[in-house]
């Protein structure tokens, strides 16, 4: 059977929370160590989401940062992994201004590997500027892992309430059929419920039996269970 194709794919990508994440998590490291640097956050498509250039970073690296995370988002490769390769194709000849082989770019992968973005630091050393890098991409993806914890949670929450709906359903549905049944059971055995009455009162001979209906004949022992001792009439003796 044909794969059926598609028009449009949908691919996963970083988000403008997801930047802010990374972008304050670069931020805290450098502050921590005393660099102040530009670092600029991409997307899987290279478009710019977030950047910030700290206090008295060097100028020159505000286009620096950028360059690095485009080029490692395009790459998806370390922009450290790049330094040993030199423009000379026309084609990278074309696009030297968004490329940076200097170490400090890093790209954020998923846990599936997919291509989420990247980021870019610059000023200080290329081990600072990596590593204030690898502090954001670290934040992004331990945002991602507790989103994923929060939702397998989530899930599992709706699974048990659906589970918990079922039985009570279950119940229900077992007991109509369990009066189902004993109604066809009756059906089938031709049993009727049947009713009586005995009363005392105004017919020719001061007692009345009915069972059930006019044509109805009692069932046995129905009438002695209604007969109390007070029928039974009184006897007097003397007093003419």
């Amino acid at each position: 059977m044909a794969t059926k194709s598609s028009a449009v794919v949908s691919l996963p990508t970083l988000t403008q929370t997801g930047a802010s994440v990374a972008l304050k998590a670069a931020e805290l490291y450098a502050t921590e160590i005393g660099v102040p640097m530009s670092i600029a956050i991409v997307d899987a498509h290279t478009h710019l989401l977030a950047f910030t250039r700290m206090g008295t970073a060097k100028l020159s690296s505000i286009e620096t940062s950028i360059s690095m995370a485009t080029t490692s988002a395009s790459n998806r490769l370390p922009t450290s992994a790049l330094s040993d390769q030199v423009p000379t194709t026309p084609l990278l000849n074309l696009t030297t201004q968004r490329l940076c082989t200097l170490p400090g770019g890093l790209p954020i992968l998923s846990p599936t590997g997919a291509l989420l973005g990247a980021i870019g630091c610059s000023t200080g050393t290329s081990l600072q500027g990596e590593d204030a890098a690898a502090a954001a991409r670290d934040a992004v993806l331990a945002l991602i892992k507790l989103e994923s914890e929060e939702e397998e949670r989530r899930i599992e929450e709706e699974r048990e309430k659906v589970l918990r709906l079922w039985k009570e359903k279950e119940g229900e549905v077992e007991s109509l059929k369990d009066e189902l049944d004993y109604e066809r059971e009756m059906r089938g055995s031709g049993k009727r419920r049947k009713t009586s009455s005995v009363g005392v009162g105004g017919g020719a001979g001061g007692l009345s039996v009915g069972v059930g209906g006019p044509h109805t004949p009692p069932e046995e022992g129905e009438i002695t269970d209604f007969l109390k001792p007070s029928f039974v009439g009184e006897v007097r003796v003397g007093g003419f």
